[in-house]
């Protein structure tokens, strides 16, 4: 069943749809989900490296692990995304999701000892409530790697249960609604 999503995600969106969309719930019934997202983001990745899929790049928005988790989930699987830096991007939305860590380095009452190194493939936003911001985030990530082209790109964002701990369920948009993968396509 993994393989056929990952098949309809490769192959992309069909006449008059916008993306494929897919959502994988993670619940104590079934606590699978991330191992399923893992999945799924390491074949989609492999494929478009592999030029295989209707997307050139992806992005990945990361709400619930590290950028530099993804960094080696990707290469245990076989895909160096260091040096893929043209067509995955990482969307920190982890490591400061509401800018405090910002705030306290200005102040001088904190220094940040994080392993999280800045890596050309990481972008951070410091305020995951700013919907339009994360918004904006996302698409100028995924168009700085297709360009300005009909070209498209992948959307992987890991958890939505994290975005809606950071207090804005109420502003989410039905688009917003894909835990796994979904793409963009620009109509210029």
């Amino acid at each position: 069943m993994a393989e056929s999503m990952c098949r309809t995600l490769r192959d992309g969106s069909l006449e008059g749809e916008q993306a494929p969309t897919l959502t994988i719930r993670d619940t104590t019934a079934s606590p699978f989900g991330f191992h399923v997202f893992s999945h799924v983001l390491s074949q989609l990745s492999s494929f478009i490296l592999a030029s295989k899929s209707q997307s050139r790049c992806i992005v990945i928005v990361a709400f619930s692990r590290s950028p530099s988790f993804y960094v080696d989930l990707l290469k245990r699987r076989g895909i160096d995304a260091k040096s893929s830096h043209k067509c995955i991007q990482i969307l920190d939305c982890y490591s400061d999701p509401l800018g405090w860590k910002d705030q306290l380095m200005m102040s001088g009452n904190f220094t940040d000892v994080s392993y999280e190194v800045s890596l050309s493939l990481s972008c951070v936003c410091r305020n995951v409530k700013d919907l339009d911001k994360l918004y904006s985030l996302i698409l100028e990530l995924g168009k700085g790697l297709v360009g300005q082209g009909k070209d498209c790109f992948s959307v992987a964002i890991d958890s939505l249960e994290q975005t809606c701990s950071h207090g804005w369920r109420a502003a989410m948009d039905p688009v917003w609604s894909c835990d796994a993968a979904c793409s963009y396509e620009d109509g210029s």
